[in-house]
Protein backbone atom coordinates (compact mmCIF):
# COMPACT_ATOMS: atom_id res chain seq x y z
CA UNK A 1 0.00 0.00 0.00
CA UNK A 2 1.49 2.94 -1.04
CA UNK A 3 0.00 5.07 2.11
CA UNK A 4 2.32 8.28 1.61
CA UNK A 5 0.66 8.72 -2.49
CA UNK A 6 -2.88 8.71 -0.69
CA UNK A 7 -2.25 11.38 2.22
CA UNK A 8 -0.32 13.60 -0.42
CA UNK A 9 -3.17 13.45 -3.47
CA UNK A 10 -5.81 13.91 -0.41
CA UNK A 11 -4.41 16.42 0.64
CA UNK A 12 -3.23 18.69 -2.39
CA UNK A 13 -7.07 17.97 -3.75
CA UNK A 14 -8.47 19.33 -0.17
CA UNK A 15 -5.75 22.20 -0.75
CA UNK A 16 -7.46 22.43 -4.12
CA UNK A 17 -10.97 22.62 -3.47
CA UNK A 18 -10.69 25.05 -0.32
CA UNK A 19 -9.28 27.52 -2.78
CA UNK A 20 -11.38 26.83 -5.69
CA UNK A 21 -14.49 26.87 -3.42
CA UNK A 22 -14.05 30.54 -2.42
CA UNK A 23 -14.46 31.41 -5.91
CA UNK A 24 -16.90 28.97 -7.48
CA UNK A 25 -18.18 25.72 -6.20
CA UNK A 26 -18.69 24.59 -9.94
CA UNK A 27 -14.45 25.08 -10.10
CA UNK A 28 -14.46 21.99 -7.75
CA UNK A 29 -16.44 19.64 -10.68
CA UNK A 30 -13.87 18.51 -13.17
CA UNK A 31 -11.12 17.32 -10.08
CA UNK A 32 -14.14 15.94 -8.10
CA UNK A 33 -14.69 14.00 -11.39
CA UNK A 34 -11.47 12.98 -12.55
CA UNK A 35 -10.75 11.67 -8.70
CA UNK A 36 -14.18 9.43 -9.21
CA UNK A 37 -12.74 8.14 -12.44
CA UNK A 38 -9.47 7.31 -11.23
CA UNK A 39 -11.50 5.18 -7.98
CA UNK A 40 -13.35 3.00 -10.72
CA UNK A 41 -10.25 2.55 -12.88
CA UNK A 42 -8.70 1.07 -9.68
CA UNK A 43 -12.06 -0.79 -9.02
CA UNK A 44 -11.64 -2.23 -12.33
CA UNK A 45 -8.42 -2.92 -12.87
CA UNK A 46 -7.50 -4.37 -9.04
CA UNK A 47 -10.43 -6.14 -7.99
CA UNK A 48 -13.06 -7.03 -10.34
CA UNK A 49 -11.14 -8.22 -12.99
CA UNK A 50 -8.68 -9.43 -10.77
CA UNK A 51 -11.80 -11.21 -8.71
CA UNK A 52 -13.29 -12.22 -12.10
CA UNK A 53 -10.24 -14.18 -13.56
CA UNK A 54 -10.07 -15.91 -10.54
CA UNK A 55 -12.73 -16.86 -10.09
CA UNK A 56 -13.37 -18.76 -13.77
CA UNK A 57 -9.51 -20.10 -13.03
CA UNK A 58 -11.46 -21.70 -9.48
CA UNK A 59 -14.63 -23.39 -11.48
CA UNK A 60 -12.34 -24.67 -13.66
CA UNK A 61 -10.50 -26.04 -10.84
CA UNK A 62 -13.84 -27.28 -9.33
CA UNK A 63 -14.87 -28.72 -12.74
CA UNK A 64 -11.84 -30.74 -12.86
CA UNK A 65 -12.36 -32.32 -9.64
CA UNK A 66 -15.39 -33.30 -10.04
CA UNK A 67 -14.60 -35.06 -13.55
CA UNK A 68 -11.63 -36.75 -11.31
CA UNK A 69 -14.37 -37.87 -9.34
CA UNK A 70 -16.54 -39.14 -12.02
CA UNK A 71 -13.93 -41.15 -12.74
CA UNK A 72 -12.88 -42.43 -9.67
CA UNK A 73 -16.03 -41.64 -7.00
CA UNK A 74 -13.75 -42.43 -3.75
CA UNK A 75 -13.65 -40.76 -0.01
CA UNK A 76 -10.61 -39.17 -1.05
CA UNK A 77 -11.99 -37.32 -4.19
CA UNK A 78 -14.67 -36.32 -2.97
CA UNK A 79 -12.88 -34.26 -0.11
CA UNK A 80 -10.66 -32.77 -2.99
CA UNK A 81 -14.09 -31.75 -4.75
CA UNK A 82 -15.32 -30.28 -1.45
CA UNK A 83 -12.21 -28.53 -0.57
CA UNK A 84 -12.05 -26.96 -4.28
CA UNK A 85 -15.67 -25.68 -3.71
CA UNK A 86 -14.94 -23.92 -0.66
CA UNK A 87 -11.64 -22.32 -2.95
CA UNK A 88 -14.18 -21.40 -5.65
CA UNK A 89 -17.01 -19.86 -2.85
CA UNK A 90 -14.46 -18.01 -1.26
CA UNK A 91 -13.66 -15.76 -4.35
CA UNK A 92 -17.35 -15.63 -5.56
CA UNK A 93 -18.69 -14.15 -2.08
CA UNK A 94 -15.67 -10.91 -3.11
CA UNK A 95 -17.18 -10.44 -6.33
CA UNK A 96 -20.70 -10.58 -5.33
CA UNK A 97 -20.39 -7.15 -4.52
CA UNK A 98 -19.74 -6.63 -7.57
CA UNK A 99 -22.98 -7.40 -9.22
CA UNK A 100 -23.56 -3.85 -11.32
CA UNK A 101 -24.94 -2.44 -14.44
CA UNK A 102 -25.20 -4.23 -17.41
CA UNK A 103 -23.91 -7.11 -15.52
CA UNK A 104 -26.80 -7.01 -12.76
CA UNK A 105 -29.52 -6.39 -15.88
CA UNK A 106 -28.10 -9.78 -17.44
CA UNK A 107 -29.28 -11.29 -14.49
CA UNK A 108 -26.52 -13.66 -14.86
CA UNK A 109 -25.51 -13.72 -10.63
CA UNK A 110 -28.54 -16.12 -10.19
CA UNK A 111 -27.61 -18.36 -12.57
CA UNK A 112 -24.03 -18.52 -10.57
CA UNK A 113 -25.67 -18.83 -7.35
CA UNK A 114 -29.43 -18.76 -6.47
CA UNK A 115 -29.37 -19.06 -2.49
CA UNK A 116 -31.36 -20.76 -1.06
CA UNK A 117 -31.39 -23.97 -3.64
CA UNK A 118 -34.12 -26.14 -3.90
CA UNK A 119 -33.18 -29.95 -2.81
CA UNK A 120 -37.01 -30.95 -3.57
CA UNK A 121 -36.28 -30.00 -8.05
CA UNK A 122 -33.30 -31.37 -8.06
CA UNK A 123 -34.05 -34.73 -6.22
CA UNK A 124 -36.60 -34.92 -8.80
CA UNK A 125 -34.34 -34.31 -11.45
CA UNK A 126 -31.75 -36.97 -10.23
CA UNK A 127 -35.26 -39.09 -10.15
CA UNK A 128 -36.26 -38.26 -13.24
CA UNK A 129 -35.60 -40.07 -16.77
CA UNK A 130 -34.26 -37.12 -19.30
CA UNK A 131 -30.84 -36.98 -20.24
CA UNK A 132 -28.74 -35.03 -17.86
CA UNK A 133 -26.04 -33.20 -19.61
CA UNK A 134 -24.62 -29.47 -19.82
CA UNK A 135 -27.27 -28.52 -21.79
CA UNK A 136 -30.62 -30.25 -20.24
CA UNK A 137 -29.12 -28.30 -16.76
CA UNK A 138 -28.75 -24.73 -18.73
CA UNK A 139 -32.42 -24.92 -19.48
CA UNK A 140 -33.20 -25.55 -15.62
CA UNK A 141 -34.18 -22.86 -12.87
CA UNK A 142 -31.37 -21.18 -11.56
CA UNK A 143 -32.20 -22.70 -7.97
CA UNK A 144 -31.53 -25.81 -9.36
CA UNK A 145 -27.82 -25.75 -10.83
CA UNK A 146 -24.96 -23.04 -9.48
CA UNK A 147 -22.71 -22.61 -6.83
CA UNK A 148 -25.28 -23.44 -4.00
CA UNK A 149 -26.46 -26.82 -6.12
CA UNK A 150 -23.42 -28.02 -6.33
CA UNK A 151 -22.80 -27.11 -2.31
CA UNK A 152 -26.21 -29.21 -2.05
CA UNK A 153 -24.90 -32.54 -3.98
CA UNK A 154 -21.05 -32.74 -2.11
CA UNK A 155 -22.28 -31.70 1.15
CA UNK A 156 -25.42 -33.25 1.28
CA UNK A 157 -26.91 -31.28 3.77
CA UNK A 158 -23.87 -32.20 6.80
CA UNK A 159 -24.40 -35.89 6.16
CA UNK A 160 -20.96 -37.55 7.02
CA UNK A 161 -18.91 -38.27 3.90
CA UNK A 162 -19.53 -41.72 3.62
CA UNK A 163 -23.36 -41.48 3.65
CA UNK A 164 -22.59 -38.67 1.05
CA UNK A 165 -20.47 -41.37 -0.56
CA UNK A 166 -22.92 -43.82 -0.59
CA UNK A 167 -25.35 -41.16 -2.81
CA UNK A 168 -23.45 -41.34 -5.61
CA UNK A 169 -22.20 -44.88 -5.39
CA UNK A 170 -24.66 -47.50 -4.20
CA UNK A 171 -28.06 -45.19 -3.78
CA UNK A 172 -30.89 -45.70 -6.20
CA UNK A 173 -29.83 -43.39 -9.26
CA UNK A 174 -26.15 -42.94 -8.33
CA UNK A 175 -24.83 -42.55 -11.94
CA UNK A 176 -27.55 -39.28 -12.34
CA UNK A 177 -26.72 -38.29 -9.38
CA UNK A 178 -22.88 -37.93 -10.78
CA UNK A 179 -23.87 -36.85 -13.95
CA UNK A 180 -26.14 -34.38 -12.46
CA UNK A 181 -22.88 -32.99 -10.28
CA UNK A 182 -20.90 -32.97 -13.59
CA UNK A 183 -23.10 -31.01 -15.80
CA UNK A 184 -23.85 -28.46 -12.85
CA UNK A 185 -20.04 -28.07 -13.07
CA UNK A 186 -19.45 -27.65 -16.41
CA UNK A 187 -22.49 -25.21 -16.29
CA UNK A 188 -20.96 -23.38 -13.46
CA UNK A 189 -18.25 -22.89 -15.66
CA UNK A 190 -19.77 -22.08 -18.75
CA UNK A 191 -21.54 -18.64 -16.74
CA UNK A 192 -18.17 -18.41 -15.12
CA UNK A 193 -16.50 -17.58 -19.03
CA UNK A 194 -19.95 -15.43 -20.08
CA UNK A 195 -18.91 -13.57 -16.46
CA UNK A 196 -15.74 -12.75 -17.68
CA UNK A 197 -17.07 -11.29 -21.20
CA UNK A 198 -19.60 -9.23 -20.08
CA UNK A 199 -17.20 -7.13 -17.57
CA UNK A 200 -14.78 -7.22 -19.99
CA UNK A 201 -16.98 -6.08 -22.67
CA UNK A 202 -18.31 -3.27 -20.27
CA UNK A 203 -15.33 -1.93 -18.55
CA UNK A 204 -15.14 1.25 -20.69
CA UNK A 205 -19.05 1.74 -19.42
CA UNK A 206 -18.08 1.06 -15.97
CA UNK A 207 -15.31 3.58 -15.56
CA UNK A 208 -17.41 6.44 -17.68
CA UNK A 209 -20.42 6.50 -15.96
CA UNK A 210 -18.82 9.52 -13.62
CA UNK A 211 -22.58 11.09 -13.12
CA UNK A 212 -23.69 10.89 -9.67
CA UNK A 213 -27.55 9.83 -10.51
CA UNK A 214 -28.94 6.22 -10.23
CA UNK A 215 -27.08 5.15 -13.44
CA UNK A 216 -23.52 6.22 -11.73
CA UNK A 217 -20.97 3.67 -11.09
CA UNK A 218 -20.03 5.49 -7.57
CA UNK A 219 -23.58 5.55 -6.67
CA UNK A 220 -24.25 1.96 -8.05
CA UNK A 221 -21.32 0.41 -5.75
CA UNK A 222 -22.61 2.68 -2.51
CA UNK A 223 -25.84 0.71 -3.13
CA UNK A 224 -24.17 -2.69 -3.59
CA UNK A 225 -22.46 -1.90 -0.50
CA UNK A 226 -25.50 -1.27 1.30
CA UNK A 227 -27.48 -4.05 0.02
CA UNK A 228 -25.08 -6.40 0.68
CA UNK A 229 -24.56 -5.13 4.57
CA UNK A 230 -28.43 -5.86 4.66
CA UNK A 231 -28.75 -8.96 3.53
CA UNK A 232 -26.05 -9.95 5.93
CA UNK A 233 -28.40 -8.52 8.82
CA UNK A 234 -31.26 -9.59 7.40
CA UNK A 235 -31.26 -12.98 5.77
CA UNK A 236 -27.30 -14.37 6.62
CA UNK A 237 -27.72 -13.79 10.03
CA UNK A 238 -31.26 -12.27 11.53
CA UNK A 239 -33.11 -15.50 9.63
CA UNK A 240 -31.01 -18.21 11.28
CA UNK A 241 -31.72 -16.19 14.58
CA UNK A 242 -35.19 -16.35 14.39
CA UNK A 243 -35.57 -12.45 13.76
CA UNK A 244 -38.57 -13.35 10.68
CA UNK A 245 -39.81 -16.42 12.77
CA UNK A 246 -40.42 -15.33 16.20
CA UNK A 247 -37.27 -15.99 17.38
CA UNK A 248 -36.82 -19.73 16.66
CA UNK A 249 -33.44 -20.82 16.00
CA UNK A 250 -32.43 -22.04 12.81
CA UNK A 251 -29.01 -22.92 11.64
CA UNK A 252 -30.60 -24.33 8.53
CA UNK A 253 -31.04 -20.61 7.47
CA UNK A 254 -27.20 -19.67 7.33
CA UNK A 255 -26.17 -19.77 3.54
CA UNK A 256 -23.31 -22.11 3.67
CA UNK A 257 -25.30 -24.50 5.91
CA UNK A 258 -24.42 -27.98 4.43
CA UNK A 259 -20.88 -27.09 4.06
CA UNK A 260 -20.83 -25.40 7.89
CA UNK A 261 -18.98 -22.55 5.47
CA UNK A 262 -21.48 -19.78 6.86
CA UNK A 263 -18.86 -17.96 8.90
CA UNK A 264 -15.86 -18.07 5.82
CA UNK A 265 -19.32 -16.11 3.85
CA UNK A 266 -19.65 -13.59 6.08
CA UNK A 267 -15.84 -13.05 6.54
CA UNK A 268 -15.42 -13.16 2.40
CA UNK A 269 -17.97 -10.43 2.29
CA UNK A 270 -16.01 -8.08 5.04
CA UNK A 271 -13.05 -8.34 3.59
CA UNK A 272 -14.50 -6.99 -0.22
CA UNK A 273 -16.94 -4.28 1.58
CA UNK A 274 -13.49 -3.15 3.67
CA UNK A 275 -11.16 -3.11 0.37
CA UNK A 276 -13.66 -1.40 -1.56
CA UNK A 277 -14.09 1.36 1.09
CA UNK A 278 -10.36 1.74 1.06
CA UNK A 279 -9.61 1.20 -2.73
CA UNK A 280 -6.68 -0.86 -1.27
CA UNK A 281 -7.54 -3.67 -3.72
CA UNK A 282 -3.16 -4.27 -4.68
CA UNK A 283 0.11 -2.26 -4.05
CA UNK A 284 -0.84 -0.17 -7.15
CA UNK A 285 -0.28 3.36 -6.95
CA UNK A 286 -3.63 4.43 -7.79
CA UNK A 287 -5.68 2.97 -4.45
CA UNK A 288 -8.49 5.89 -4.29
CA UNK A 289 -11.23 4.67 -2.29
CA UNK A 290 -14.21 5.96 -0.59
CA UNK A 291 -12.30 7.12 2.58
CA UNK A 292 -10.63 9.51 -0.10
CA UNK A 293 -14.06 10.64 -0.80
CA UNK A 294 -14.82 11.41 2.14
CA UNK A 295 -12.02 13.61 3.02
CA UNK A 296 -12.51 15.24 -0.10
CA UNK A 297 -15.13 16.61 1.73
CA UNK A 298 -13.60 17.03 5.23
CA UNK A 299 -15.08 14.15 6.63
CA UNK A 300 -11.97 12.52 8.39
CA UNK A 301 -13.86 11.95 11.71
CA UNK A 302 -16.34 9.58 9.60
CA UNK A 303 -13.91 7.75 7.62
CA UNK A 304 -12.41 7.18 10.92
CA UNK A 305 -15.96 5.56 12.00
CA UNK A 306 -16.49 3.97 9.35
CA UNK A 307 -12.77 2.14 9.97
CA UNK A 308 -13.44 1.29 12.98
CA UNK A 309 -16.38 -0.23 12.57
CA UNK A 310 -15.00 -2.53 9.81
CA UNK A 311 -12.68 -3.83 12.67
CA UNK A 312 -15.42 -4.16 15.15
CA UNK A 313 -16.81 -6.32 12.46
CA UNK A 314 -13.64 -8.44 12.01
CA UNK A 315 -13.57 -8.89 16.00
CA UNK A 316 -16.97 -10.31 16.45
CA UNK A 317 -16.13 -12.32 13.36
CA UNK A 318 -13.08 -13.53 15.28
CA UNK A 319 -15.06 -13.61 18.51
CA UNK A 320 -16.85 -16.68 17.17
CA UNK A 321 -14.97 -20.03 17.97
CA UNK A 322 -15.99 -23.11 15.60
CA UNK A 323 -18.75 -22.28 12.59
CA UNK A 324 -21.58 -19.85 12.75
CA UNK A 325 -24.01 -23.22 12.92
CA UNK A 326 -22.56 -24.55 16.24
CA UNK A 327 -21.95 -21.14 17.86
CA UNK A 328 -26.20 -20.64 17.16
CA UNK A 329 -26.89 -23.19 19.31
CA UNK A 330 -23.82 -23.02 21.58
CA UNK A 331 -23.90 -19.15 22.27
CA UNK A 332 -26.06 -17.29 20.49
CA UNK A 333 -25.11 -13.98 21.69
CA UNK A 334 -22.21 -13.78 19.80
CA UNK A 335 -23.93 -14.52 16.80
CA UNK A 336 -26.65 -11.42 17.78
CA UNK A 337 -23.10 -9.06 18.63
CA UNK A 338 -22.07 -10.20 14.91
CA UNK A 339 -25.07 -8.96 13.18
CA UNK A 340 -25.03 -5.55 15.29
CA UNK A 341 -21.74 -4.78 14.69
CA UNK A 342 -22.58 -4.90 10.65
CA UNK A 343 -26.41 -3.13 12.09
CA UNK A 344 -23.84 -0.07 12.91
CA UNK A 345 -21.36 -0.12 10.05
CA UNK A 346 -24.93 -0.25 7.85
CA UNK A 347 -25.93 3.35 9.52
CA UNK A 348 -22.76 4.99 8.80
CA UNK A 349 -22.73 3.93 5.12
CA UNK A 350 -26.29 4.15 4.23
CA UNK A 351 -27.43 7.79 6.39
CA UNK A 352 -23.57 8.94 6.66
CA UNK A 353 -21.17 7.86 3.66
CA UNK A 354 -24.46 8.36 1.48
CA UNK A 355 -25.37 11.76 2.37
CA UNK A 356 -22.25 12.98 2.37
CA UNK A 357 -21.16 11.95 -1.05
CA UNK A 358 -24.93 12.87 -2.73
CA UNK A 359 -25.60 9.26 -3.45
CA UNK A 360 -29.31 8.08 -4.45
CA UNK A 361 -30.41 5.21 -2.09
CA UNK A 362 -32.63 2.94 -4.47
CA UNK A 363 -32.04 -0.64 -2.10
CA UNK A 364 -34.08 0.17 1.07
CA UNK A 365 -36.78 -2.13 0.86
CA UNK A 366 -34.94 -4.35 3.59
CA UNK A 367 -33.26 -1.90 5.45
CA UNK A 368 -31.95 -3.74 8.40
CA UNK A 369 -32.88 -0.69 11.00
Amino acid sequence: MNATFKILFVSFFVFVCHIGCKEDDSDTAPQIESTKELQLINMYDNEISVLVDDFVKQTEALQMSILTFQSSTTTTNLESAKTQWKNMQSVWKQLELYDLGTVAASFISFEINRWPTDPTRIEEEILGSDTINEAYVASLGSSSKGIAGIEYLLFSEQQDIASTLELFTTETNAQRRVEYLVSVSKNLTTKSYELDTLWSENREEFIVALENGISGSQNQVINAMIALTEEIIISKLGDPLGDSNDGILDASKFEGFSSEFSKEIIQQHLISLRRCFTGEFTDASNQIGFDDFLLLFNSSELVDKISMQFSICQDQLDNIQGSLEDTLISNPDNVILLKDSFRDLLVLLKVDMANILGAIITFNDNDGD
